[in-house]
């Protein structure tokens, strides 16, 4: 019994190294059998240039997977992690570059609500072109219109201006991060293009639009970083919407962070 347990007590100590070099075999097999060469990166956004539409977006499968930029990148692009819940209503088609082992693509992809149009391998990328619904118009733009908005504080009743545009935002006091401006900041683990309008201690923050034109939605989308989230005794951050000086509707954002559509 004793010389049993010698022989198993051995042959434990050598399985660290028997699983190293198990996984050694399995990577150098990998590898010789496994295509060889880069990824064929030009060839794919030389086709899309040649295809490509005004109503266009191009995303890549993972979405970190972001080479395709250094060819295409004055194109528009979707980087998101969950592209299946993105709202994409903006678009009339999408193409989609996926890694090897990256192809599959579920919820409106797979549904039909979103119909693949064009499908081509490319030594490794796989490239398919998807035609959406008809996208929606947007009657204005409050994030491109912000220059032209008047952004100020209300101190009992009376509003001080922020005057000073610099950098693409209105700076309200002499604080760095108290502005209003046109930003990209992470949001839910990815980049939006938002309108950074941080609550000011001085009083309240009124942004107005001047000349807005009617539509029948108003969208709207909220949310905190991940830092403002996590400040100790947050409070939820109020969004009062008035159209013509009447009350139109209130959004309330809950102190977490996250991408919110309203």
């Amino acid at each position: 019994m004793m010389k049993s347990l010698a022989k198993f007590s051995s042959a434990w100590r050598h399985f660290p190294l028997a699983l190293v070099l198990g996984c050694s075999l399995y990577a150098l097999g990998f590898w010789i059998f496994a295509p060889m060469g880069p990824l064929p990166w030009h060839e794919a956004a030389s086709m899309i240039r040649q295809a490509y539409r005004a109503g266009d977006a191009i995303t890549t499968r993972p979405w970190w997977a972001a080479r395709a930029r250094e060819d295409l990148g004055d194109l528009k692009f979707i980087q998101v992690r969950d592209l299946e819940h993105e709202d994409l209503s903006l678009y009339k088609r999408l193409w989609v570059i996926s890694l090897p082992g990256h192809h599959g693509l579920f919820g409106p992809f797979a549904d039909g609500t979103y119909k693949r149009i064009n499908h081509v391998m490319l030594d490794g990328l796989d490239l398919s072109l998807f035609k959406l619904p008809p996208p929606v118009t947007v009657a204005y733009d409050f994030r491109k219109n912000l220059r032209q908005a008047s952004v100020s504080v209300l101190q009992k009743n009376t509003a001080k201006p922020c005057s000073r545009w610099v950098e693409n935002k209105w700076l309200c006091t002499n604080h760095p991060w108290n502005y209003v401006g046109q930003m990209i900041v992470e949001l839910r683990d990815d980049p939006r293009e938002v309108i950074w309008a941080h609550p000011s201690d001085q009083g309240l923050l009124q942004i107005k639009f001047h000349d807005v034109p009617g539509g029948k939605t108003l969208m709207v989308h909220t949310g905190l970083t991940p830092p403002a989230a996590r400040t100790p005794n947050g409070a939820p951050v109020h969004l009062d919407v008035e159209i013509d000086s009447r009350a139109f509707g209130t959004i309330i954002q809950a102190n977490e962070t996250g991408y919110f559509p309203h």
